[in-house]
């Protein structure tokens, strides 16, 4: 069980539909299929489902810039002021970087966590 949960969270941060692996998760940049090509999965199942995904984004967010802060304190003899000015702009640059990932995250979580509208693939 543990090994489909894994699975499943790996297919959403590749963009991939959680349940097949193949159907792709965005038809634009930033714009979503509504269900899989290939096992016709839905991807959003009820209204107002994506606030968990702007969790996952300001999650990453903010682990880049904190792993960020820490390296740049730890190897560099930077300034307070100069970290700052470096990480300041990525951290507002992070949400629309991580958009997609946060979204295929999320899918895969809603995935995992209510079940599906069509069986578990046998592997």
């Amino acid at each position: 069980m543990l090994r489909e949960i894994i699975i499943s969270l790996l297919r959403g941060f590749r963009l991939r539909c959680p349940c097949c692996g193949y159907g792709p998760l965005f038809d634009t940049a930033f714009r979503m299929h509504d269900q899989c090509s290939f096992c016709d999965e839905k991807f959003e199942r009820e209204p107002g489902q994506w606030l968990g995904a702007v969790y996952v984004n300001l999650a990453l967010t903010l682990g880049l810039v904190a792993v960020g802060i820490v390296l740049t304190q730890t190897f560099t003899s930077l300034s307070t002021a100069q970290q700052i000015a470096i990480w300041t702009p990525l951290a507002g640059l992070g949400p629309f970087v991580f958009y997609r990932a946060s979204k295929g995250l999320w899918t895969s979580i809603i995935f995992i966590g209510e079940g599906l509208y069509i069986p578990w693939p046998n592997r």
